[in-house]
């Protein structure tokens, strides 16, 4: 990591960075013409002005703090999990590249680019790639889980999301199979958890992967191969021992699973804080459990869906499960405001979280330049807890 680095590196590097800022401002430019597609423009804009210019705007800044938290404390499981792991990246590291999953799930299709980044990113800061996997492996499985069992909690209001499906005025679809697309989002994630447990532990998925790729690498044009075949499997069972030992500390692992369903409870409860802040809405505290709940409930529904962060998806599920805060109150919502609230929610929850993420990307790649020119130096070593076995 001392060696300076060559042009070539420097070059791929400025590639890869001017790729990463393109696809940026093709999301942005997807954002901006999804907000002129959505409803009328005029009434949405009124909605907009009526939450700055009511007298609850208080709420709205609240809406702000929340997803502010929620970026700022999401890395605090992964730190916890990788220190029991004993990794040697700098806490600095650490926190960087728990933030930077943000921008590399939102600028790929199905949010797949998050977690192989931060195992390369580990690995560019000291960490051995098969550890960093594994450990990247289990805070991955944290987020799962932890997504799984907040659907199948919100799944207490699904009676009141179906109604709301018919509680929004202005709205010329039918989206009754919406109903059907939730409860498949749900599964869909169950069976994602129960795959990569697998993958994790399972000394049989790791025989199949290696038997897959000695089969890839029988024909003769792909023979060269092979060569890697003791690595892959070196990198395979270090992976799993990584996951191992952190389940060894299960009491940490339960406390990062119950920190990371507090943080997902500030980025949820957004919606809440901007119905709040609408004078027109009648909406009380009383409903703020149904609010972040059903807030939850649509982030699973569209965990699936194969476009960049679920743009598109995640706007119109958003907004119709808005609808369904209001059933209670026996008031219909306009399709415009449910817009409205919902495009800025996710502004706030989605695209304020991918800028200042793509931000932390940079500063973490002026970090790994400045190791590479020998600038600074990753750590060497980290006390680990994990020295004296199952102590916890």
């Amino acid at each position: 990591m001392s060696e300076k680095p060559t042009d070539t590196q420097r070059k791929k590097r400025f590639r890869k960075n001017a790729i990463y800022v393109f696809i940026f401002i093709c999301l942005v430019a997807l954002v901006a013409f999804l907000i002129f597609s959505f409803g009328d423009l005029s009434r949405m804009a009124g909605a907009f002005n009526e939450m700055v210019q009511g007298g609850n705007v208080v709420y709205l800044i609240l809406a702000i703090l929340c997803g502010v938290a929620f970026f700022a404390l999401y890395p605090l499981p992964l730190l916890l999990i990788s220190r029991k792991s004993g990794l040697k990246s700098k806490t600095s590291d650490l926190y960087l590249i728990g933030n930077c999953e943000h921008f590399y799930n939102g600028v790929t299709p199905s949010s797949v680019g998050g977690q192989p980044f931060q195992a390369f990113a580990l690995h560019q800061s000291g960490d051995d790639g098969g550890k960093a996997t594994g450990v990247i492996l289990m805070n991955y499985i944290n987020i799962v889980l932890c997504s799984v069992l907040f659907g199948f909690i919100s799944l207490i209001y699904y009676p009141r999301y179906v109604q709301g499906l018919s509680n929004i005025q202005g709205l010329d679809m039918d989206l009754s199979s919406l109903q059907w697309i939730a409860v498949a989002g749900i599964i869909l994630n169950s069976i994602n958890l129960a795959f990569f447990t697998v993958l994790g532990f399972s000394k049989t998925a790791r025989r199949i992967i290696s038997a897959l790729f000695r089969l890839i690498t029988k024909p003769k044009f792909l023979r060269k191969l092979s060569k890697f075949q003791p690595a892959l499997d070196a990198y395979l069972e270090k992976a799993q021992s990584a996951a191992k030992e952190v389940i060894k500390h299960w009491k940490t692992f339960i406390l990062a699973v119950v920190l990371r369903m507090v943080i997902l409870c500030f980025c949820y409860a957004i919606p809440f804080f901007l119905m709040m802040a609408m004078p027109s809405l009648q909406i009380g505290i009383e409903d703020f459990w149904v609010c972040l709940l059903g807030n939850a409930f649509a982030t699973v529904c569209v965990a699936w869906f194969p476009t960049p962060g679920a743009v598109g998806a995640g706007e119109l599920v958003g907004a119709v499960v808005l609808g369904s805060i209001t059933v209670g109150s026996g008031q219909a919502l306009d399709y415009n405001v449910a817009q409205a609230v919902s495009l800025l929610s996710r502004g706030i929850s989605f695209y304020m979280i991918l800028i200042f993420s793509f931000i932390t990307s940079l500063v973490f790649e002026i970090r790994v330049g400045k190791m590479e020119k020998g600038e600074t130096k990753p750590e060497e070593t980290v006390p680990s807890e994990n020295k004296e076995e199952g102590r916890e």
